[in-house]
């Protein structure tokens, strides 16, 4: 089991990479799907994924496809 402490440093990281990647494929999209499904797990306490913040990854794939 992780402590709390343990738990906010990993969102933060997570949060911290989502913010750096720039999507100009798929691969990018991809990533960005996985981490943000794992900052949501993390944050609803390890149980199933759901969108706690509200970000979704629509906005992130358009941008993989216009740029």
């Amino acid at each position: 089991m992780l402590s709390q402490r343990s738990i906010e440093t990993l969102i933060d990281l997570a949060e911290n990479k989502l913010s750096q990647i720039i999507p100009f494929d798929r691969d990018d999209v991809r990533e960005i799907k996985v981490l943000q499904s794992c900052v949501d797990e993390l944050k609803a306490g390890g149980g199933t994924s759901a969108s706690v913040d509200g970000r979704g990854t629509s906005r992130i794939e358009n941008q993989a496809t216009t740029h």
